[in-house]
């Protein structure tokens, strides 16, 4: 037997480099990689909040084991098998974007929330408006599909509640 075989294994198999964030890798293709990645890296990729994650990891007991997420020196790093996982549990959480791509029909076919403001630039209404009208109703959140979301301190919508809210609207139905 050699002299390695008997040393400790102080690594993982996919913790022994750090990879790089390529640009044209989609969500599904970063979460599916195996190594470990600077944070920045892949908050930027994920549009996530880095103060949040960081928050959070110094509140886990063993943010490494639970999160994938740790400060080594000055540098936070992601453990990505591990940081998948955890992402995945939270996912359906998620704001999507608004395609920039998309009109306000296509928009109002979509399924998932999305902030306010990102929805009411591509719809005949101002997210004044529609604030408006949400704070007016107790019920907004099931009857038009809106609210105020604490975590991201911002209104958002679910697009299968709201889109219907929105053609009774624009059919002329303000009651």
């Amino acid at each position: 037997m050699s002299d390695v075989q008997n040393e400790e294994r102080i690594f993982a198999a996919d913790e022994m480099q750090i990879r790089k964030v390529e640009d044209d890798w989609d969500e599904p293709t970063l979460l599916s990689q195996e190594g470990i990645f600077f944070l920045k890296d892949v908050v930027k990729a994920l549009d996530l909040s880095p103060v949040k994650l960081k928050k959070e990891a110094k509140e886990c007991e063993d943010s490494w084991e639970e999160m994938g997420i740790r400060k080594t020196w000055t540098h936070w790093i992601v453990r990505m098998k591990v940081f998948s996982k955890w992402y995945e549990k939270r996912r359906p959480n998620r704001i999507q974007r608004v395609n920039p791509e998309w009109d306000g029909n296509e928009l109002l076919q979509q399924r998932g929330k999305f902030f306010l403001t990102e929805v009411c630039e591509k719809i005949p209404f101002s997210s004044h408006q529609i604030r408006y009208q949400a704070k007016k109703n107790k019920n907004a959140k099931i009857e038009y599909g809106i609210w105020k979301e604490p975590e991201y301190s911002a209104f958002v919508v679910q697009m299968e509640v709201f889109s219907k809210w929105v053609r009774k609207l624009w059919a002329g139905d303000f009651s």
